[in-house]
């Protein structure tokens, strides 16, 4: 997977003075999870419907995957409440058209799990979605996302409102998919504690315009602090 590289992205919706993303240059990279922070209104959603294509590329942005292979987890997928961990997998996986996974009455496993992760898949594999806790909804979803075979994956604030398990769960699962050359990861997140122990390139945003990029430890040092939350106030207060 090549690198996907923006140049000078200037970037405002029809019938709005504002520019949304404004001059916007940066490079996002396979192998690592690249992680795009800041306010909400900062322009990262804006950032991510172009790159999966929901709105109409630009010439600024150059490397994107053919739309096929592109794949965007969005926050607020409703689901009926009937179905079942099982049923929730052969709706992702059967969906892609490149899935080799069979998916059978026997709860998905794999060797990167965890055996309280191999428990849990065997407790909501019958379980209906109404009746998991939002973190057990969300590990299920990312799992499946992960299984798809894709060139770029964009996740937006994937360990939103869950608990601190399910984040290190899902987390997991994203960094290994990551870790593949072949294979583009883009999140955003909101919870900068739970990048500690994830190696990542960070990118954050202001009013459409990036104001830092680098590694987690390079952040918190060049803004003055071991609390990243305080970090990121500090960066914000700067500009």
């Amino acid at each position: 997977m090549p690198t996907v590289d923006i140049r000078n992205l200037t970037y405002q919706y029809k019938g709005s003075g504002r520019k949304v993303l404004d001059n916007l240059s940066l490079t996002f990279k396979p192998g690592i999870m690249n992680v795009v922070i800041g306010h909400n209104g900062a322009g990262k959603t804006t950032l991510f419907d172009l790159l999966s294509r929901l709105l109409t590329v630009p010439a600024a942005v150059s490397g994107l995957p053919p739309e096929q292979e592109t794949l965007y987890q969005v926050q607020g997928i409703l689901f009926s409440s009937s179905l079942t961990g099982y049923d929730l997998f052969r709706f992702f996986l059967y969906t892609d058209f490149r899935n080799r996974i069979k998916i059978t009455r026997q709860p998905y496993t794999d060797s990167q799990m965890t055996s309280d992760e191999k428990d849990m898949m065997e407790r909501l594999w019958t379980t209906r979605y109404g009746d998991m806790s939002v973190g057990e909804r969300r590990y299920l979803i990312i799992l499946a996302i992960t299984l798809m075979q894709r060139k770029l994956y964009i996740f937006d604030e994937p360990t939103s409102a869950i608990d601190p398990a399910a984040r290190i769960r899902v987390l997991n699962r994203i960094q290994k998919l990551a870790s593949d050359p072949d294979k583009l990861v883009i999140l955003s997140t909101h919870t900068l504690h739970e990048l500690k122990n994830h190696p990542c390139h960070l990118y954050a945003l202001h009013r459409g315009q990036k104001i830092f990029e680098g590694s987690y430890t390079r952040f918190l040092e060049h803004y003055g602090s071991e609390d990243p939350d305080l970090a990121f106030a500090h960066m914000i207060h700067h500009h």
